[in-house]
């Protein structure tokens, strides 16, 4: 967390809300909850800004085509894959966060790819089904949004595996030192008893 609460901060009275590089204050508060309010609000923003996800030129075109179908048919898609598709057509960055809905909304209509009108010369082409699926960026945004999470599921494995291996050093450490200190007991009275 690259910032901190600090009650009493010479720079503010009340609560600052200080950042942990250079010890600059990035606001002050009368209550120590409105400052824990500003100190969540900066971790989510940076978290969304260290992991923002840009749609590639294909997924950009593939929402800008479900966006026109949608206005020409009339249907397909809700409110949010709308909302998705301006989005991704855009080209705005696409937090961790929009990348895992995307994955579980293409998981669960995976089954649309079986209706009718979801290939081009079937009846009813483009299908619900089939614009639904363009507005999220359709396969390319399939793709894109699976081997994203991929990486962040390994990175996180990653950092999971280092933190076992740090906690059983610790561990490692709690079992040893108790016998540490026995043994060195030990050779201090042997080496009292030699001495004497």
């Amino acid at each position: 967390m690259p910032w901190h609460i600090e009650a009493n901060n010479p720079g503010c009275s009340g609560y600052a809300v200080v950042k942990d590089a250079d010890g600059e204050i990035e606001g002050c508060h009368r209550t120590r909850g409105q400052a824990e309010r500003q100190l969540a609000a900066l971790n989510i923003a940076e978290s969304e800004a260290r992991s923002p996800y840009s749609p590639t030129q294909a997924m950009r075109e593939e929402a800008a085509r479900g966006l026109a179908w949608r206005e020409e048919y009339g249907r397909g898609g809700t409110a949010i894959g709308v909302a998705r598709a301006r989005d991704i057509s855009n080209g705005r960055q696409l937090p961790l966060e929009t990348v895992a809905r995307m994955v579980s909304y293409f998981a669960r209509h995976e089954v649309d790819k079986q209706g009718q009108g979801w290939s081009p010369g079937e009846d009813g082409y483009p299908s619900a089904g089939r614009i639904a699926w363009a507005l999220w960026g359709g396969d390319p945004g399939r793709s894109w949004a699976e081997e994203i999470l991929a990486a962040e599921e390994l990175e996180d494995e990653e950092d999971d595996e280092m933190e076992e291996e740090e906690e059983e050093v610790e561990e490692d450490r709690a079992v040893d030192f108790p016998r540490r200190r026995e043994i060195e007991e030990m050779l201090a009275q042997l080496r009292a008893r030699r001495y004497s």
